[in-house]
Order: C-alpha cells, then sequence, then structure tokens
C-alpha cells in the first residue's frame, strides 16, 4: 500500500476548494455550475485515496489539474483583453489612471494578457511548468493588490466579485504548482546556479 504525502492531500483539498470558487465559463449555468466544481474535488480526493498509484504520480496528476485550471482562467480572459472589451478597458483605466499614467491603459492591458499567455504555455510544458507557477503567481499577486489596495475594489463589475475570487483560485493553484514541482525549480536553478531555499531543496 503506498502512503500518500499529508501535504499532497491538504493540496489537493485546496484545489478542489480553488476550482470550486467559481468559474467563468459555467457561472451563468445555474446548478451545474455548483455541481461541477464539487465532482472535481470529489474526483481529487477518490484519485489520492487509490492505494496502487505512486506518490510522484500523484503529484503529476495534482500539478497538471492546477496547471491546465490556471491555464483555462488566464487564456479565457484573454478574448476581453486582446480585443479591447469595453470591461477591460475601464478596468484598466482605473488602473493607470490611479497609478498616474493617464493614456496608457492599452499598454498595461495588452501587456499583462501578454504576460498571462506566456505564463499560459510555461504551465503547459512539462519541462518547464514550475515556471509557469510561478510566472502566474506574480500575476496574480499583483492582480489581487489592485483589488485590494485601488479604487478598482473586489468587485468591480458589480457580480458578486467573480474577478477577484477568481484570482484569489488562481493563485492558490499557482502556488501548490510550485510546491508539486519543487523539484524541477530546484533542478533548473542549480543548472543556472542560482541558490536554492532550503525549503524547496527538502
Amino acid at each position: 500500500m503506498v502512503h500518500v504525502d499529508g501535504r499532497d492531500f491538504i493540496g489537493a483539498l485546496l484545489l478542489g476548494a480553488a476550482i470550486a470558487t467559481g468559474n467563468p465559463a459555467y457561472a451563468d449555468f445555474g446548478v451545474p455550475s455548483i455541481i461541477l466544481p464539487a465532482l472535481v474535488a470529489l474526483a481529487l480526493l477518490a484519485f489520492l485515496g487509490r492505494s496502487d498509484l505512486p506518490p510522484a504520480r500523484v503529484r503529476s496528476v495534482l500539478s497538471w489539474t492546477a496547471a491546465l485550471y490556471i491555464a483555462f482562467i488566464l487564456l479565457w480572459y484573454e478574448q476581453y483583453k486582446l480585443t479591447g472589451d469595453e470591461g477591460s478597458v475601464d478596468l484598466f483605466t482605473k488602473l493607470t489612471d490611479w497609478a498616474g499614467f493617464h493614456g496608457h491603459e492599452k499598454i498595461m492591458r495588452l501587456g499583462v494578457g501578454i504576460c498571462e499567455i506566456i505564463a499560459s504555455a510555461f504551465l503547459l510544458v512539462p519541462a518547464v511548468q514550475g515556471l509557469g507557477g510561478i510566472g502566474a503567481l506574480m500575476l496574480m499577486s499583483g492582480a489581487i493588490f489592485f483589488h485590494i489596495f485601488t479604487p478598482l475594489g473586489v468587485d468591480p463589475y458589480g457580480d458578486g466579485g467573480i474577478l477577484f475570487k477568481e484570482a484569489c483560485s488562481v493563485w492558490i493553484s499557482s502556488l501548490l504548482v510550485i510546491w508539486w514541482r519543487r523539484n524541477q525549480l530546484v533542478a533548473l536553478a542549480r543548472r543556472v546556479g542560482l541558490p536554492v531555499p532550503a525549503m524547496l531543496a527538502a
């Protein structure tokens, strides 16, 4: 019988909770929008309960689940950022005006969109998935900061704060990808001569 690391079990619960915060693709679908995330969380727990899976395989599948979720959320919003959707333009106008860069919302909007596409691409490439997690974590840290500390607020569209909830869920999922791909990140850091934190090296 294979022992599953308790930290992986907690990570699976956190990932299920992150996905269950809501999803823009089916937010208007009523009951299925509640049931589907719950089924994802149950499937993750059932997966962890299997005794014939080696721990490395468990971590790989969990990391891919988180990575695919992050990439989907980030890429979903590119249809608004890259096409100059009115809501997206208004949002970035508020941010650039607050920061003192009046008239430069397009630069910020497209810049963030391009960075999100790059992070998503990294998340979908096995050899650099951990780097994609770091990129997504940095992007969502910025998003959460702007929601909390600027006039944007946590509910800019009056929809219950879906955008803020998504930022938080992606932040948690990104942190989990980094944790589950820590060996990959340690190897990459050592290859380029960067110092490795003791917590990651453990």
